[in-house]
Formats: C-alpha cells, sequence, structure tokens
C-alpha cells in the first residue's frame, strides 16, 4: 500500500507540473503576442519623433561647428595680434640696443680724443646728433 500512495502522489505532482508548465507557456505565448502587436501607428510614431530628434541634433551640431569656427578665427586673430605685437617689440628693443650702442661708440671715440666731425663721419651720423649725444652724456654724470 505504501507504494502505491507513493506512486499516485508521484501521478499528482507530475499532473501538477504539467499544469503549471502549460499555464507558463501560455504566459509566454501572450507576451510574445504583446510584442508583436505594436501597431503600424505607433511605429510611424516612434519612427517620427527620431527624425524630430536627428533634426535637432542637426541643428545643435551646426551651432556648435559655428560657434567653434568663430571661436578659431578669433584666435586665428589674436595670434596675429600678438605676432605684431612681439614683432614690433623685437624691433623697438634692437632700434634701443642700437642706439645704445651707438651712445657708447660716440663717448668711447670722444673720450679717444676725436673731434665731432671725425666722428660723425666714422659712424656715418650728422655732427649735430653727435653732439646732442656728448650734451646729453656730460650731462648725466
Amino acid at each position: 500500500m505504501n507504494f502505491s500512495l507513493i506512486l499516485i502522489i508521484a501521478f499528482v505532482l507530475i499532473g501538477i507540473l504539467y499544469l503549471f508548465c502549460l499555464v507558463l507557456f501560455l504566459k509566454i505565448k501572450q507576451i510574445e503576442q504583446k510584442l508583436v502587436d505594436i501597431s503600424y501607428d505607433e511605429v510611424n510614431l516612434l519612427v517620427n519623433e527620431l527624425r524630430e530628434l536627428i533634426i535637432e541634433s542637426e541643428r545643435v551640431s551646426e551651432k556648435l561647428d559655428n560657434g567653434i569656427r568663430e571661436k578659431e578665427s578669433l584666435l586665428e586673430d589674436l595670434v596675429d595680434l600678438v605676432d605684431a605685437k612681439l614683432n614690433r617689440y623685437e624691433m623697438l628693443e634692437s632700434n634701443l640696443e642700437k642706439e645704445k650702442s651707438l651712445k657708447d661708440k660716440i663717448l668711447q671715440l670722444h673720450k679717444s680724443g676725436k673731434s665731432m666731425s671725425e666722428i660723425a663721419k666714422e659712424l656715418d651720423v650728422s655732427v649735430t646728433e653727435v653732439n646732442l649725444v656728448i650734451k646729453l652724456l656730460n650731462e648725466n654724470r
């Protein structure tokens, strides 16, 4: 009797298992049907929304590109301006060194006993410039 009772319980459990599997199978079929039942209008709506998003992203991208181009142009102008300022500074610095060098040469030749006209002729400057430099150097002492 024990064996027949176990056998009956096993059959009942197997039946319940089959019912459970059947219910599970039916639920899966319902979910699949819901996934497949997306209507044409819903798909069309999604496609239109995606198109609008693409158009908006293209507008944003174009604005960003224009902004970048403006910034690049501004940076190029700034670089040109900085280059011009540096060139001017270098030119002024060079002229200043030449003036200092000329003053030093005039002073050296004057100390060696040469006249103002000899100094002017040797350095290829005017006598007035030589005279002015010597006066300024004498006043600063």
